[in-house]
């Protein structure tokens, strides 16, 4: 079930009984001004449907409020009449889905939705990529998207596993002039060979792939994984001047780097497929972003079983900004579900989530006395400062007392004397 903001001139249309009869909520809003805001809270995978025309402008200017906010939900607009002009003024949105008849709403609406919403088995595992959704990170993705997607050129997703990289490989097919036409996901697991066929690592599977995708998009997951027969397959189907299917590829940049210096990828098919590139950076760069998933994350959790709204505190919320999420998205969703399972009194704090606290190692070019110091400011007690330095609450007493800092890492008095740690 997913919200579908109806942004509609008169209300109990059509289209709320239609959404309800999908089984999906509607939320009815007569205004885009009233639809700009309800859409800032919108979980994310929410999606928009606008008549064209509202008392208070057009659709295409609605888009726009939408983008300079960042909101980057998906919009579907529907018109009784649209001209040319008025056609291409909304296609210039990337947020735009598609364009439907007002009096065919029946026969497309349900279909479009569920075109844009997330796969199913996504979407039971984890929340997509949410990077899409939120700050300065999100911002740069579709600014990024924005630009290779219309422009048929072959694409690389690149980022460590668990930031949700086949959803924006779906999103650059749903963006490019290509979205009407089939989009298929290909891993190498898949090549499952009939025992009865003599090539070898599932020629015959890709060349079906390719054979039904005419036109239309080849997703290739997980790209360092296709071994060199398959390889093979992809590079000589790139130069077949009757094969018409964009290719668009998932990669761990760092791995498919050690995979050709060792030899183990042809360099010549990384180059052609890394024509557009979108990187998705890991979680721990983006600390900032991670109060805003946990909470997402936890209304997902909460509405996806029924349970009251769960209450993450600022001090556990520090703890998970601290911890390195080698396992980005995917990990931090499995820990929250974990936690918010076992949760009786609605409220997730610092204890909860203690067993994340690890010894924090010194980063490149930091000093001990930097170290110190960045643990402090993000911890939210001396305790788990202690727990994550590897020393007793006493020593990190003693500490502070000789380098003159607080319990949060603050300059309280020029100090000379300074521990060995």
């Amino acid at each position: 079930m997913a919200k579908i903001l109806l942004v509609n001139r008169s209300p109990q249309n059509l289209a709320v009984a239609l959404v309800r009869s999908g089984g999906h909520e509607p939320i009815e809003v007569l205004s885009f001004k009233h639809g700009l805001e309800v859409a800032r809270d919108l979980p994310y995978d929410s999606i928009v449907v606008a008549e064209y025309k509202n008392s208070d402008g057009e659709a295409p200017e609605f888009m726009e409020n939408l983008e300079k906010s960042g909101i980057h939900h998906r919009v579907i607009v529907h018109s009784d009449k649209c001209g040319y002009t008025e056609w291409n003024r909304v296609h210039r949105y990337k947020s735009f889905a598609t364009y439907l008849q007002t009096a065919a709403l029946d026969q497309t609406l349900l279909e479009s939705i569920d075109l844009y919403l997330p796969g199913l088995r996504n979407r039971e595992l984890l929340p997509g990529n949410l990077f899409q959704q939120h700050g300065e990170v999100a911002d740069k993705i579709m600014c990024e998207l924005g630009k290779v997607a219309p422009l048929d050129v072959n694409v690389t997703v690149s980022g460590e596993s668990g930031l949700g990289k086949e959803r924006i490989a779906k999103a650059v097919h749903e963006r490019s002039a290509r979205n009407r036409m089939p989009m298929s996901f290909v891993r190498h697991a898949d090549m499952e060979i009939d025992p009865y066929c003599q090539t070898s690592c599932g020629e015959c599977f890709l060349e079906k792939c390719f054979r039904e995708n005419q036109g239309g998009t080849l997703a290739l997951i997980d790209l360092p994984h296709f071994c060199r027969k398959g390889q093979a397959v992809l590079l000589n189907k790139m130069h077949d001047p009757e094969c018409n299917v964009r290719l668009i590829a998932t990669a761990d940049k760092n791995l498919m780097k050690r995979k050709v210096e060792a030899g183990d990828f042809n360099s010549n098919l990384w180059f052609e497929l890394s024509e557009g590139m979108i990187e998705i950076p890991p979680l721990r760069d983006c600390p900032d972003n991670i109060e805003w998933l946990a909470k997402k994350l936890l209304e997902h959790f909460c509405a996806k079983h029924n349970r009251p709204q769960l209450i993450i505190t600022s001090d556990a919320l520090m703890v998970l900004k601290a911890f390195a999420w080698p396992g980005n998205v995917m990990q931090l969703n499995t820990f929250l579900v974990r936690k918010a399972s076992k949760c009786d009194s609605g409220v997730i704090d610092a204890d909860d989530v203690l067993d994340l606290i690890e010894v924090e190692e010194v980063r490149h070019g930091e000093s001990q006395l930097d170290r110190f110091v960045r643990v402090l400011k993000t911890s939210p007690s001396v305790t788990i400062a202690a727990k994550r330095l590897g020393k007793s609450v006493r020593t990190i007493y003693n500490w502070m007392k000789s380098y003159g800092v607080n319990s949060k890492g603050i300059p309280i008095a020029n100090k000379s004397l300074q521990p060995s740690l």
